[in-house]
């Protein structure tokens, strides 16, 4: 292959206590080259990445960058060695506005007289934001913005701090940076990646859509149980062989177990009667039926997301009824949902679905405390008996139960707050993207855990990662299109509709 070798890492190892989470990694990397990492949750992939960038130190082995020695103590110094990275977790400074966060530790640069020349930096940001075509103020605060915009940030800093820097040629280390982002901004991202490649630096690519890593890696590194079990040309990468090579089995080939697709009942669980939030959607009625997945299809802004947030209690109707049960229901918070047995797992889990100072036994009870109190208190027998139930079933990869959830990879810890909503024992879980940043493994188990719980009754409103997902998985397909309600699919089995037919009412 052309290029010289930029990056190399040798036997890198790392351990925890009661875990080790790589063994013996080694990996090269040339100029002009893009790498794709993949590997089910807690494989190390993260682990590797964080090395590298200095966020964390090896056990032992040995890096070089451009022939030389490479130790970064942090990720300063990994920057100004030409190395940026794109964190899964988000590495933004919410209270900050846009520019700040792009130029941050740069501030010097624009010190005019010891007064920072606002001005001048953010027209600076405004130069940085252009060349990702991105459309956002620099002076506005990066609390305000969404987390696929926050995304669209964080990469357009680390491009520039990159493309800045000192070095000749860089090395980019994206950690699933297209999870969040809609098909538009993962094609301008790939566009920046191509113009990084053409220029001769170094991308590790990160990603658990094994379509996006073929297409864009020249090579792809697999990674099992923290070792390196493979290296594929792309010429070769076929996602059934990535899939046998990461999880060690083959694809079942009945993905999203179709087969076992439930047949609703007649009762309604809940019903939703002109339903309508000012300003996000409007005239909106449904029913969901028990036994029933229902998945709800939109672009971004079509009015989704807002309607699932109006059914969760996190935001208020401001017309039209809902009935849970054949009673109205008014609900003032996600609370107030939760006693009438309406539960959700949240789009954006880092932020609002975890809390990562507690222990994931902790975690999993926090929507079902009172199944864990014994004489009024909370036992923590109960605790654990519970968190360990649910880590078996859901194949949760951790040390023990007693680990805190900010240690646990993000897959995992996405896992666990799918543990919690089961162990809520809420009859109607809307799933506002469930499998989002997990592998392939592990989203066949969660596909089965729909299909078990609604075969026990229960229902679901689902807004599916993809298409095919939001289709394979649903009994019916409500498509949504500028806040209206456009067309309602039956996708009985044998009956599914294509994905063309549910694109024409979304466009």
């Amino acid at each position: 292959m052309d290029g010289k070798i930029l990056f190399k890492a040798e036997n890198i190892s790392k351990s925890y206590p009661g875990t080790q989470a790589l063994k013996d990694v080694s990996m090269e990397i040339r100029e002009g080259q893009v790498i794709g990492l993949i590997g089910e949750n807690g494989a190390g992939k993260s682990t590797l990445l964080k090395i590298i960038m200095g966020v964390e130190a090896q056990s032992s082995g040995t890096m070089w960058i451009r022939e030389k020695r490479y130790a970064p103590r942090n990720p300063r110094e990994a920057n100004e060695m030409g190395v940026g990275m794109v964190f899964q977790e988000q590495s933004l400074i919410a209270n900050l506005t846009v520019g700040q966060n792009i130029f941050f530790g740069k501030e010097k640069n624009y010190k005019k007289l010891g007064l920072i020349d606002w001005k001048s930096m953010y027209k600076d940001a405004e130069k940085v934001l252009d060349v990702i075509d991105l459309k956002i103020k620099p002076d506005k605060k990066v609390s305000e913005l969404n987390f696929a915009a926050r995304q669209m940030v964080e990469i357009a800093k680390v491009l520039n701090s990159v493309r800045s820097s000192a070095q000749d040629k860089s090395v980019i280390l994206l950690d699933e940076p297209t999870s969040v982002l809609n098909d538009e901004e993962i094609k301008q991202l790939f566009k920046q990646v191509e113009e990084l490649r053409k220029e001769g630096n170094a991308i590790i690519f990160v990603s658990h859509r094994l379509d996006e890593v073929i297409e864009i890696s020249d090579q792809i590194y697999i990674f099992k149980d923290g070792k390196n079990v493979g290296v594929v040309e792309k010429d070769q990468a076929e996602e059934s062989l990535l899939y046998e090579k990461m999880v060690g089995r083959m694809s079942t080939g009945e993905y999203y177990k179709v087969q076992r697709q439930a047949v609703p009942g007649d009762r309604a669980v809940l019903e939703a009667r002109d339903m309508g939030l000012k300003g996000a959607f409007k005239n909106i009625s449904f029913k969901l039926h028990e036994g029933e997945v229902l998945g709800v299809c939109g672009v971004v802004g079509s009015g989704k997301e807002d309607l699932c947030a109006v059914i969760s209690g996190d935001e208020k109707a401001t017309s039209g009824e809902l009935f849970i049960n054949g009673k109205k229901a008014d609900f003032s918070n996600p609370c107030d949902a939760l006693k009438t047995g309406i539960i959700s797992i949240p789009k954006e889990r880092r932020e609002e679905g975890m809390v990562g100072i507690l222990n994931i036994c902790e975690n999993i009870s926090l929507s079902n405390l009172d199944n864990v109190k014994k004489f009024g208190f909370i036992s923590k027998q109960k605790q654990v008996e519970q968190g360990k139930k649910w880590i078996d079933k859901l194949n949760i990869k951790c040390p023990g139960h007693k680990e805190l959830l900010c240690q646990l990879s993000g897959g995992n810890a996405q896992k666990v707050v799918f543990a919690r909503v089961l162990a809520s024992n809420s009859k109607v879980l809307i799933l506002n993207h469930p499998t989002r940043g997990v592998d392939v493994g592990a989203k066949e188990e969660i596909y089965s855990l729909i299909r078990d719980i609604t075969e026990s009754g229960f229902s679901v409103i689902l807004l599916g990662d993809t298409l095919d997902e939001c289709i394979g998985l649903s009994n019916r397909v409500l498509v949504m299109k500028d806040g209206l309600l456009t067309k309602e699919f039956d996708a009985a089995v044998g009956g599914k509709p294509e994905q063309v037919d549910i694109i024409k009412y979304m466009m």
